[in-house]
């Protein structure tokens, strides 16, 4: 076998890793995958809290899954986007019925189903104007950096046109202040649509397409809304006949314990986004799902999106694998329970931790430091922590259980426990 630093030596050479300068990349050489860990070569097997990249819900190596997509890859490997497959037929179904919408769309990534979202949006409306929240990131194309206030759009700033944000407030301070300013010392959450009523009245809510909002803020906060922010917001839209499309990427299939994490407030979408989750990251595959009245539109009109792998029919497979092994092994209201048991657990990990937020298997653990020293100490007990700034994500695949529950959050509390007390 190659030993870890040459293949790492290798892959540098000719591979690109992202969101990195290259000189900065760090060897982490994964060798396999079971349940919800991984097994490296540098630190043996790790416990996944970030789900390789939030998305890996059923858990590695599931055999349901890896079954559906060889049987595919036998039976048919490849199609075009206008061939009619039992594969195709069969996965829409399946996410019109767990959305509640009429048809659905099918991109190869989350910021490439976000793009064409904005696309039917602005068709619909003849309206060109998105809002969205002020650190929102909804994807790495030009496009969707437009409409985030993501600090990662700045080196793109002069190609991009002006972002319509609402404030988004941080109670206990963002994880690294100069990027993520406070929107006023001890706003409170309500203010996140007061924000919004004040943005519509500036701009002329004639003017806008959409409002662009994640059903449950992923790595830019874990920022639970109050009780009426979802229905207030719903009541804007339908007022101003503007779109409320929902960013399900992160939180969808069932990471939230609901199938998307809108449930939780009993809001309807005019269009739902996800990715991730949909195949549990055993194939690329993302999408959104229209209401039937926007579906309405495109009966006679043409629908101006497609792309070359459209609802591969291996990614298909995928999919439909991972939606059922949530249901045939109850992960979704295992997420839901278990996920209960993981927030009390990290609530009492020590005094270093000034908040802790979350549903499901979706959790966010600030600190009263810089994270980034004490989760390079985590690799050499067995977790894999992923963090920003101040932030630690906790988000572990959904079939973990409460033993998994206590074996990562024992060496999680045993390090805190370490810390001297000074900030």
């Amino acid at each position: 076998m190659t030993t870890d630093s040459s293949l790492f030596d290798r892959q540098r050479a000719h591979l690109l890793y992202t969101w990195t300068a290259q000189r900065r990349a760090r060897p982490l050489t994964v060798l396999a995958a079971e349940g919800a860990r991984f097994q490296t070569a540098e630190h043996g097997w790790l416990w996944d809290l970030e789900s390789q990249v939030y998305n890996v819900n059923v858990g590695h190596g599931h055999p349901h899954v890896r079954a559906r997509m060889h049987a595919q890859i036998d039976a048919l490997a490849a199609a075009a986007p206008w061939a009619t497959l039992e594969v195709r037929a069969e996965l829409a179904e399946r996410l019109c019925e767990k959305t509640g919408l009429a048809k659905a769309f099918l991109a190869t990534g989350g910021a490439e189903a976000v793009e064409n979202a904005l696309k039917i949006a602005r068709l619909v409306t003849g309206r060109r104007k998105v809002l969205a929240r002020r650190s929102s990131y909804h994807g790495a194309t030009l496009a969707t950096l437009e409409v985030g206030g993501d600090p990662r759009r700045a080196p793109f700033a002069a190609l991009l046109g002006p972002g319509y944000y609402i404030d988004d407030p941080y109670p206990h301070g963002a994880p690294v202040p100069e990027v993520f300013p406070q929107t006023g010392a001890g706003a409170l959450p309500s203010s996140w649509v007061q924000s919004l009523e004040a943005v519509l009245t500036r701009e002329d809510p004639g003017t806008v397409a959409a409002i662009l909002l994640e059903g449950f803020t992923g790595t830019n906060g874990m920022q639970p809304p109050p009780v009426d922010f979802w229905p207030r917001v719903r009541a804007l839209c339908d007022q101003h006949g503007i779109l409320l499309l929902i960013d399900e990427i992160f939180a969808g299939f069932g990471r939230t314990g609901a199938w998307f994490s809108f449930e939780h407030w009993g809001v309807r979408p005019d269009i739902v986004i996800f990715g991730k989750g949909l195949t549990s990251g055993y194939a690329a595959l993302a999408g959104l799902a229209i209401d039937a009245a926007i579906a309405a539109r495109f009966d006679d009109e043409t629908l101006w999106c497609g792309l070359t792998s459209y609802a591969h029919p291996v990614s298909c497979a995928a999919a439909l694998g991972s939606i059922e092994a949530l249901e045939r092994e109850g992960l979704v209201t295992r997420a839901a329970e278990v996920g209960g048991y993981l927030g009390s657990r990290l609530r009492a990990l020590g005094p270093a931790i000034r908040d802790v937020r979350g549903l499901g298997m979706m959790w966010l653990v600030e600190l009263d430091r810089e994270v980034a020293p004490i989760a390079e100490r985590l690799l050499a007990r067995g977790v894999f922590a992923p963090h920003r700034g101040r932030w630690l994500f906790v988000c572990p695949p959904l079939c973990v259980t409460r033993a998994d529950i206590d074996a990562i959050c024992e060496p999680l509390a045993a390090e805190l426990a370490a810390l001297d007390g000074a900030p």
